[in-house]
């Protein structure tokens, strides 16, 4: 059985990924919960966004890590980290939309989205790649983080704004990353 406080972060992630503006009273409803008890295991909506953003971690973290043991083949291990990226970027756009406002880029600088070892792995994956003249080695490896990042966003925009089929996106978004760092499968 899922327990109350789960329930509301989970009914808060539905709701704010729709409308992030949405109320809590939409949230506490969605959660079969009321407005007191959602009080009580949260004090305000601050205090409900930084559960949802860590809820957010934790499955990102997951997931990445997942998708990094998930194949021997290197080139292999970053297109299922892009995917997975997408897959929960998709879910927990609205987090990274809300903290941009309140400087995303100092909660960034606090390591707080320092996932345990999967961005680490990611540029070893990158280095190794390019010490074996797989891509590009003309590309920094911070340029070619930063294009990851951006072919995530797009990718989670594009479907977002109905212009491409989620199915569709992450074919779209493997083909113009490796495209983009010149990668030789």
């Amino acid at each position: 059985m899922v327990d109350t406080k789960t329930k509301i972060i989970a009914a808060a992630v539905k709701c704010f990924r729709s409308h992030e503006s949405e109320t809590l009273e939409k949230v506490a409803e969605e959660a079969g919960v009321s407005r007191r008890t959602l009080h009580r295991y949260f004090e305000n909506r601050q205090d409900l966004l930084e559960s949802c953003k860590n809820e957010m971690l934790t499955r990102c973290n997951k997931a990445m890590h997942e998708a990094y043991e998930s194949d021997k083949d290197p080139i292999n291990k970053v297109r299922n980290m892009l995917f997975a990226a997408i897959e929960q970027g998709a879910n927990y756009a609205f987090i990274k939309r809300i903290y941009e406002r309140i400087n995303f880029s100092e909660v960034d600088r606090q390591k707080e989205f320092e996932f345990d070892n999967v961005k680490s792995n990611w540029l070893k994956i990158i280095k190794g790649l390019q010490e074996e003249k797989r891509m590009n080695d003309e590309l920094t490896i911070p340029w070619i983080f930063n294009l990851f990042g951006s072919i995530i966003e797009t990718s989670i925009l594009a479907v977002e704004a109905g212009d491409v089929a989620r199915n569709d996106s992450k074919k779209f978004a493997w083909i113009s990353f490796k495209g983009a760092i010149g990668l030789k499968e």
